[in-house]
């Protein structure tokens, strides 16, 4: 990965697991009022940032990261025991199963786009119309300056090709080239982080709230084993199966040659 360093930052996400008779902006309100007395916010951020054994488990939503330099603890401390209220939450058909909330350490990048243009805002509400970047990449925020456009993207880390194809249609809104539009950290200050040494992703830590207690459990995600394993077992068998026939089929044509031997020298010690 080209772009790392400062532009990828090390953040703890909070995700809820429900099933459908929550109510999730219930739910979410209490989340916020929570955050907002513990002097934290809570901001959107796509699942896709989750590590993928938890999204083999399933699709949490929401899924809200929490500001820089906030510790795991301060993310489950808010997973309280009110925090889901059987009277808002529960369906008057049939009972909600209580949320599990997983908190985990991710990696967003967190970069900045940078562009000159004539009319910036022009540019960004071309850019915003089109909706190419929003598709893209999401959710994005843009800052104006003089004669400067700034695109401001927090989230699940983007491939460089991802990010070239960003930079094409930033420069195109503001009718330049991609090679003028800048990638760079929207911070310098802080830690980065160099991806190729960054180790294997850790287990997520589960906090499952049970409306009157909670209990914080660190257990691995189990990972889905991958499909390649699968089509390399299934080669392995047609292959040797396909050498057993080859090795088969060559014993039986030199049994052929040799019985045909035998019985043309019979044929030649029988005539006169």
């Amino acid at each position: 990965m080209t772009f790392d360093g400062l532009m990828v930052r090390r953040r703890v996400a909070l995700a809820v697991r429900a099933d459908e008779n929550t109510d999730i902006p219930v739910l979410r309100a209490e989340l916020e009022q929570r955050a907002t007395d513990a002097s934290l916010t809570l901001s959107d951020i796509a699942s896709e940032v989750l590590p993928v054994g938890l999204l083999d488990q399933a699709v949490p939503a929401p899924t809200m990261l929490l500001p820089a330099g906030t510790e795991a603890a301060q993310a489950r401390a808010l997973v309280g025991p009110a925090v889901i209220r059987p009277e808002e939450s529960v369906s008057t058909e049939s009972a909600t199963e209580d949320p599990t909330y997983f908190v985990v350490d991710v990696l967003v990048h967190d970069l900045r786009f940078e562009v000159e243009a004539d009319e910036p805002a022009q540019a960004a509400d071309l850019i915003a119309t089109e909706g190419i970047v929003a598709d893209a990449i999401g959710s994005y925020g843009t800052a104006l300056g003089d004669g400067l456009l700034a695109v401001d993207y927090v989230g699940p880390l983007l491939s460089d090709r991802l990010i070239e194809s960003v930079r094409i249609e930033i420069a195109r809104g503001a009718g330049t080239a991609a090679s003028q539009v800048a990638v760079r950290p929207e911070s310098l200050t802080g830690v980065g982080v160099d991806m190729a040494t960054e180790p294997f992703p850790a287990p997520a830590a589960i906090a499952q709230t049970m409306v009157d207690h909670v209990t914080d459990v660190m257990a691995p995600v189990p990972v889905t084993p991958s499909p390649w394993i699968g089509y390399w077992i299934g080669l392995s068998v047609l292959l040797s199966a396909t050498m057993a026939i080859v090795l088969w089929s060559g014993f039986q044509r030199r049994r052929r040659t040799l019985v045909t031997v035998f019985e043309q020298e019979q044929s030649d010690q029988g005539s006169p």
